[in-house]
């Protein structure tokens, strides 16, 4: 048996969930066996879980995934790291070419390695969500949907 609303399994004969509390359906006076279906009842985003998906690992390091599925805030914070990342090392390669330039540009390497790396690692997790399906849009509904 499983609750219905957050699809943990309970024991035969439990009346509420052990974990959200919610109660369970009786059917001639013994619990029924549920399972969670969010489709059934208007839980799950309409945006596509392939093109979350695809989004995220073609361009996750600019926060297009994020933009698609509403997360407007978190997608900007990906936009300027990736952005700033870009920079970093642009300004890094100028100094490199720069035969006036006394100080090391390394540092601006560093700068965009760190800022590449933080971004990237965010995008796989992200990727990983959309594909397993747990990733979920600014509403907080679980894309399901292919």
């Amino acid at each position: 048996m499983f609750c219905s609303k957050c699809g943990t399994q309970l024991n035969e004969g439990s009346v509420f969930c052990s974990r959200c509390g919610t109660r369970v359906a009786l059917v001639t006076g013994q619990a029924a066996a549920v399972v969670w279906q969010p489709e059934a009842i208007g839980e799950v985003s309409p945006k596509s879980r392939l093109a979350t998906s695809l989004l995220a690992w073609f361009l996750g390091i600019f926060g297009a995934h994020r933009f698609y599925t509403g997360k407007i805030g978190t997608g900007v914070i990906m936009l300027i790291l990736g952005i700033g990342a870009g920079l970093c090392w642009f300004g890094g390669f100028l100094g490199v070419l720069d035969e006036d330039r006394v100080e090391p540009v390394f540092g601006l390497w560093l700068i965009a390695g760190v800022l590449y790396f933080a971004v990237w690692i965010w995008m796989v997790i992200d990727f990983i969500m959309a594909v397993t399906g747990n990733f979920k849009d600014s509403q907080g509904k679980p894309i399901k949907k292919w």
